[in-house]
């Protein structure tokens, strides 16, 4: 035969966005048989697609791909390209990486954990704080504890990983605590204990999570947690593993074994607190070292995957403790693919893993009064060594995935090197930023004083941000990809004031008189007019008191508006009265102003004669601005270029470029600044700076992109003469950061309290910053409303040549309540001593008011869904020549999915509808185990469709399903109806009859509408069909599958063939196709009807290479090499 040789391009440098509002039914006819594998099942070296809306690159290894009749698990490598975090420790697969295989329910812990393992009750129940919550003992208690940490403030994050299942689930307890998505996918979560939850999908596949089938729970466990969590102490489950997929029929389960190990934390400071105090005259700065048991840091039992077993076969995932940087975390060294027939484990694959260590260094430690880990020998080198990558070998074929790193050396954890989303940077002083200044009021009698601190320099620095950053990819056949990076930014109008300095006449005072003896008092004032152009916050007031030794009759002072400052009293050790000198800030604004100065000194001479006083003002005005374009740097990276090469060439094959416009910034500059007073018992304000780097102070940002982006243009680059060869622009709906809490709180207090007459410093406790109280609505921003696609013509200018719109809408939102709370004095009054309810209310006696201020805000969820999308095809003059407009509705709220879509073209004016039908909506109520469909949550699927043109029917199709003896009693499908026309579905629209299934869910025989019946053996195992038999009854052939099934399943594949051709020959009148396999691999073998015989030989990786005839002639082959596309 003609050989016919394919040359499977992997260097195809594409970028997908892919969005579906389609909905599928059953195909007619079954698709159980394998057919010749193609291109599409090959791994796709330089095939990276981009989140546009984000600039994050998703970079993936195959491992290897777990494939039963109804699961799947895919198992890779991802990196993140977003850059890497000062504090960041390395997965056991290196720093940047992550293995995707098996999953987890990941608690993402707000205040106090929902459930503890110490606690009697699952739940904690979160008070409903508002500004009418009533003045009582009880709500006292609520807040009293709440702010020690004692009681839950807010629901907690459960983030959900596993294979075709992802997403973030809440438990609302207002609503007899039931799981809803951020998304409100059909997804269910069933909480069967507090070890053990179950996620049953839309399509009726159920992941277990912390519990396996034999009953040996998998969670992760957390002792004394760190700031996260307020309880010093408290043992609470952090995550729940995977234990088992299980398919829809029930009888295919994918399972998943750990290993466990007490580990710890690897904690360092990641904050820093400013404390002024009482009888303090400077601040001072002390590191947030995470809460540990004796300075041992948090205790964590870890789970790390073993093996996974499922039908045929089981992989091991092999992993040592052997780490420098990580003293208690295994390093995963191999993966080994097994098949597994008649007990039989046969190596299919096996990926070697190899690394060397990242050597951090650089950066200061935080000031701090002393660090509690730092002799902790495991957490001190985990600060200067990282586990990387080097290099997947695939051990049979001797061929490897080989990686390289930026080299710029990453900063040592726990230093103050770092930006202020995290990000590595240059600073070399403290976490709290430079001159960060706040009023502080001493006592209740003097007036505000600004103190200054900080020496911390948080900008983003792009460069370092780059370090240890995935640079390069090295193929197995041969060829490479290189990424190149460039730091979120955008540009900032900076307007600079220039200024002019304006002051007042000094106002001097001398005590009056003729001789040093004589001093009389003596007063002065004058007045100034500060102008319209008045620059905030420059103003200032310089006053000067002499000192004295006698004074007589009213106090000296100075005065300005309606500020006065009187002389220090009199120091009985001097025996006099003490020299003042100060300048202060005040804000003037436009308008007349005085100042004025009074001394009454009369008596004995001073020190310096006759004592003296002086004030005098100062301001600045503007006369005029400059507007200063500035780049400014945001922590996270974002893929600037992708370039492909063929293996030895020096220019790229191809080559793509981003350029990013239209930003969102979500967390700028600053917002990990949190600062707020406390009120001393003494009256001293006790005032505490927080710098977080981490997202403990801003959580509900809920580690989301700092960064988003509304047009993100993909151009080609000819790698050759470096021109654009087209570009495609993406809009995306902009992202707005949002407020959680309201702006001003809420004071716990008796209706009588006035908070007039209570202590003046209460505005100042209940004054805090909005650092980090942002709603996380990532379900309503980031849509794709429009895609341009440009290419060059003869002048090489872009023309346009396709567009597509698309058009949204708020279907469904929910909002769950959550909780901030506050205390405003240092030692609340304790909620353990008995509530007294004063009648009459007397403000004196009341030691509950104003002790907690709070601030109420919500988790947001909803779902948000395309409405309509239009494509539009353009001539070489742009103008518009075909158009189709598809619209999408959604009318039952129920499930929320697409119940109809409307196509319309404008070259024909016609629009073609079509109606989908599922398990929830009121027209299949009557369908056969309707019911049983819905409570195992398999309503992803419509079971009836039908389509329209101009609102005639076309045709309709409908499934029905069956749960009997035929059936195994399993719930499976049992006809599949098809007509066209207006008519409704008849029975004589049956197209296939399934008239028997295994206890595996397999079909053992289905009948086509001619009335010829199709038989299946299935083999290995009774996961593959070994023959394929037309024009038979199934009770024809069942002498001979039990040898068949045995043979497959111990015997060789010779004997098999030998077989199949037996059966073949004694059914003359049937159609018979046989099929052999290599376990895990692929089909071997296939004999049509005729006897005819086809080969299917594959390489060391398990990639299809030759295939050949009975002659052995070579039909076909694939080369595997990199072409340019």
């Amino acid at each position: 035969m003609k050989e016919i040789v394919k040359k499977i391009a992997h260097l195809c440098m594409l970028v997908l966005f892919a969005y579906s509002s389609t909905a599928q039914v059953t195909n007619d006819l079954p698709d159980y048989f394998p057919v010749s594998p193609n291109a599409a099942s090959f791994a796709k070296q330089g095939f990276y697609p981009v989140d546009y809306f984000t600039g994050k690159l998703s970079v993936s290894v195959p491992i290897y791909n777990i494939a039963v009749k109804a699961l799947s698990v895919p198992i890779s490598l991802s990196y993140n390209t977003s850059g890497i975090q000062l504090n960041e420790t390395a997965s056991w697969v290196g720093l940047g990486w992550n293995l995707n295989a098996g999953g987890a329910i990941v608690r993402n812990t707000k205040g106090r954990p929902d459930s503890a393992l110490s606690s009697q009750k699952f739940w904690t129940p979160i008070p409903a704080l508002s500004s009418s919550f009533a003045f009582t003992g009880e709500n006292y208690k609520a807040l009293y504890y709440m702010q020690k940490g004692e009681r839950d403030t807010a629901p907690d994050e459960y983030i959900v990983s596993a294979p075709g299942l992802s997403g973030s689930f809440y438990f609302d307890q207002n609503d007899s605590y039931k799981a809803y998505f951020r998304d409100f996918q059909n997804t269910k979560v069933r909480i069967i204990s507090d070890t053990e939850i179950e996620i049953i999908k839309d399509d009726g596949t159920i992941y277990k999570f912390g519990k396996n089938l034999q009953g040996i729970e998998v969670v992760e466990v957390t002792s004394n947690p760190n700031e996260l969590v307020q309880s010093m102490g408290q043992d609470f489950i952090s995550a729940w593993y995977l234990t088992e997929m299980i398919a829809v029929n029930g009888t295919e389960i994918v399972s998943f074994q750990y290993k466990s190990i007490n580990s710890i934390d690897y904690s360092v400071a990641t904050s820093e607190n400013v404390v002024y105090s009482s009888g303090g005259t400077t601040p001072y700065i002390e590191g947030n070292y995470p809460r540990g048991d004796g300075g041992n840091s948090v205790k964590i039992k870890k789970q790390f995957l073993q093996t996974i077993i499922f039908p045929n076969g089981k992989i091991d995932f092999i992993s040592t403790l052997d780490r420098q940087d990580l003293a208690d975390d295994y390093k995963l060294n191999s993966v080994e693919v097994y098949s597994i027939i008649n007990s039989k484990n046969t190596l299919v694959k096996k990926s070697d893993f190899t690394y060397d260590y990242y050597h951090r260094n650089g950066g200061i430690s935080p000031v701090a009064v002393g660090d509690p880990l730092a002799k902790n020998e495991k957490i001190q080198k985990s600060k200067y060594y990282a586990l990387r990558l080097k290099e997947v070998k695939n051990v049979i074929n001797n061929t490897k995935y080989s990686f390289e790193y930026n080299n710029t050396p990453l900063k040592s954890r726990g230093t103050t090197a770092q930006d202020y989303w995290g990000y590595m940077n240059n600073n070399t002083g403290s976490l709290i930023p430079p001159t960060t200044s706040v009023g502080v009021i001493k006592t209740i009698a003097v007036k505000e004083v600004n103190i200054s601190f900080g020496t911390g320099d948080r900008k983003a620095d792009e460069i370092i941000m780059k370090a240890g950053i995935l640079e390069k990819i090295i193929y197995p056949e041969g060829g490479y990809t290189v990424f190149d990076y460039e730091a979120n930014r955008y540009v900032k109008e900076i307007k600079s004031i220039v200024t002019v300095d304006k002051s007042s006449q000094s106002v001097m005072v001398y005590s009056a008189g003729t001789g040093k003896k004589d001093c009389t008092p003596s007063y002065k004032e004058t007045s100034f007019t500060v102008g319209p152009n008045y620059v905030a916050g420059s103003g200032k007031i310089t006053y000067f008191f002499s000192s004295a030794t006698n004074e007589i009759g009213a106090n000296s002072f100075v005065q300005w508006d309606n500020t006065i400052v009187y002389r220090l009293n009199y120091d009985p050790q001097k025996k006099s009265y003490p020299m003042l000198s100060e300048t202060v800030s005040y804000n003037f604004g436009e308008g007349l102003h005085t100042t004025k100065a009074v001394e009454n000194r009369v008596g004995t001479d001073g020190i310096s004669g006759c004592s003296f006083i002086s004030i005098y003002a100062s301001w600045k005005e503007a006369s005029g601005a400059i507007i200063t374009p500035t780049t400014v740097y945001v922590g996270g990276l974002r893929v600037k270029s992708v370039k492909n090469y063929l293996n030895g060439d020096i220019l790229p094959a191809t080559a793509k470029q981003y350029a990013y416009e239209q930003e969102s910034i979500l967390n700028d500059e600053g917002m990990g600044t949190y600062s707020r007073k406390i009120i001393n018992s003494d009256n001293i304000s006790l005032v505490r700076l927080i710098c977080s780097s981490s997202t403990i102070y801003n959580n509900n940002i809920g580690g989301g992109p700092n960064m988003t982006y509304g047009k993100v243009i993909e151009t080609e680059v000819n790698p050759i003469t470096l021109e654009a060869n087209g570009k495609i622009e993406y809009y995306f709906e902009k992202a707005f950061p949002q407020r959680e809490v309201g702006v001003f709180p809420t004071v716990f207090r008796h209706p009588n309290y006035s908070l007039t007459m209570a202590s003046p410093l209460l505005s100042y406790a209940t004054s805090i910053s909005d650092f980090g109280y942002y709603k996380n609505d990532s379900w309503n921003y980031g849509s794709l409303i429009e895609t341009k696609y440009y290419k060059k013509d003869e002048s090489k200018t872009f023309k346009l040549i396709k567009s597509t719109n698309s058009n949204y809408k708020k279907l469904i939102e929910k909002t769950i309540p959550t909780n901030v709370v506050f205390n405003t004095v240092e030692v609340p009054y304790d909620a353990a001593n008995s509530w007294s309810n004063q009648v009459p209310y007397d403000i004196n006696k009341d030691r509950y008011s104003a002790q907690f201020f709070f601030f109420t805000g919500g988790v947001s969820l909803g779902k948000k869904v395309m409405t309509s999308t239009t494509e539009t095809d353009y001539d070489n003059s742009e103008k518009p020549t075909i158009k189709k407009t598809t619209s999408y509705s959604y009318e039952n709220p129920i499930h929320n999915q697409v119940t109809k879509s409307e196509i319309t073209t404008n070259s024909k004016g016609e629009t073609l509808e079509t109606k989908y039908f599922y398990p929830q909506d009121s027209q299949m109520a009557s369908e056969p185990f309707v019911k049983e469909l819905i409570a195992g949550n398999r309503v992803g699927a419509p079971l009836n469709l039908q389509i329209f043109r101009e609102k005639n029917k076309l045709s309709e199709q409908k499934t029905v399903y069956d749960k009997s003896i035929v059936t195994s009693n399993l719930l499976l499908p049992r006809y599949v109806f098809s007509n066209k026309g207006v008519s409704s579905i008849a029975i004589a629209d049956r197209k296939i009859t399934y008239d028997q299934y295994d206890d595996k869910g397999n079909v053992l025989q289905y009948t086509i509408e001619n009335g010829i019946p199709v038989s299946i053996i299935w083999g290995y195992n009774k996961t593959q069909p070994i023959a394929k038999i037309e024009n038979a009854n199934y009770s024809l052939i069942t002498s001979y599958v039990a040898n068949l099934q045995n043979l497959s399943n111990t015997g060789t594949e010779a004997n098999l063939i030998l077989s199949l051709n037996a059966l073949r020959a004694s059914l003359p009148n049937a159609m018979i196709t046989t099929y052999t396999y290599i376990p895990l691999v692929g089909v071997s073998t296939i004999i049509d009807p005729k006897g005819d015989k086809v080969t299917y030989t594959y390489d060391l990786e398990g990639r299809l290479q030759f295939v050949k005839d009975a002659q052995g002639n070579l039909i076909s082959e694939s080369q595997y090499h990199y072409i340019n596309q």
